[in-house]
């Protein structure tokens, strides 16, 4: 891999990773996020940012970094989502994402998307676990397994709370398989909206990984702000999904409650045998998870074990539970 130490990197090896940034006077957090990206000195990166037409310092902020970015304007527009609307369009890149002008990728993040991305066949969408940020940038908590395990079932069981955005990733072959569009009728939860489309074709996959940061701001913050009306356009579409479902997927799915109810609270302490059988119920995906003694991802059982004993001279593992 590339690393940020080298002195040369072949673009050819790396798949293209197409980030989107969208902006309105959010100039107090805007450079922080600019810098998360362009600081990955990932090789075949197209970056590109796209402002509302904002009256602060964003505007000064992007000038600086312009030489970063593929493609950037700054315009009025019609909001968020066509703003990521507009910058996909731009984009060309095997895999895409969307950080919002608030939050953050850590260290290293594009470089072990590529790489699991490439690995595995099987991977079109991708979501890392996710650390959350105070306003003023200090980390204050992680979203973790095993909540983050998230597949089409948990959706339609009204269980949508919530997929990382900042941490998701998915290829062009999907976003092209849904339309190439995100729905501008959810003011909110386009982001729901478009996962949904996503599960028609595909399974959610979860790496370790802590790929990003969310910023919890004390004002301003539509996720928050909004909630509300959020939750209100998520239901709208899972009962738009619901009416999509094959007569017999349907007639299966109350099983699927029941099996949240029954089930769910296994699967989310981790108990043995029972969090298996949510698992299949919900058709969630292996996770994927990065091995500190073959340096490489993997997606065998992590081996959760009790703290270590000294026997005379011996230190003994007791291998507690799979948390496959």
């Amino acid at each position: 891999m590339c690393t940020l130490e080298a002195t040369f990197c072949d673009v050819n090896n790396y798949p293209k990773i197409s980030i989107v940034t969208v902006n309105f006077n959010n100039g107090e957090f805007l450079e922080q996020t600019i810098k998360s990206v362009i600081e990955q000195e990932y090789p075949n990166l197209e970056y590109i940012l796209i402002d509302g037409g904002s009256t602060d310092n964003s505007l000064e902020i992007i000038e600086r970094y312009a030489d970063h970015f593929s493609y950037w304007i700054s315009e009025p527009d019609d909001g968020q989502y066509q703003g990521i609307q507009k910058g996909f369009e731009k984009s060309t890149g095997e895999i895409m994402a969307w950080l919002n002008s608030d939050d953050k990728y850590l260290p290293q993040s594009l470089f072990s998307v590529a790489e699991i991305f490439t690995k595995y066949e099987e991977v079109n969408w991708l979501m890392g676990l996710a650390r959350e940020y105070t306003e003023d940038g200090a980390l204050v908590g992680q979203i973790t397994l095993p909540w983050c395990r998230w597949s089409k079932y948990r959706y339609l069981t009204n269980d949508f709370q919530f997929i990382q955005q900042e941490s998701s990733f998915w290829s062009r072959e999907l976003w092209d398989k849904v339309g190439a569009t995100l729905d501008f009728q959810f003011d909110l939860a386009g982001d729901m909206e478009l996962w949904s489309r996503f599960f028609r074709f595909e399974k959610l996959h979860t790496t370790t990984l802590e790929l990003s940061g969310f910023r919890h701001r004390k004002e301003g913050q539509r996720s928050k702000v909004g909630k509300k009306t959020y939750l209100e356009e998520c239901l709208q579409v899972v009962k738009r999904e619901q009416k999509r479902l094959s007569i017999g997927t349907k007639i299966g799915l109350p099983f699927r409650y029941l099996a949240k109810w029954f089930f769910g609270p296994f699967f989310f302490l981790d108990w043995p045998f029972f969090r298996w059988l949510y698992r299949l119920s919900f058709s969630i995906p292996d996770v994927i998870y990065y091995d500190f003694y073959s340096h490489n991802f993997t997606k065998e059982s992590k081996m959760v074990k009790l703290p270590p004993m000294m026997i005379g001279k011996r230190q003994v593992h007791r291998k507690m539970f799979s948390q496959k």
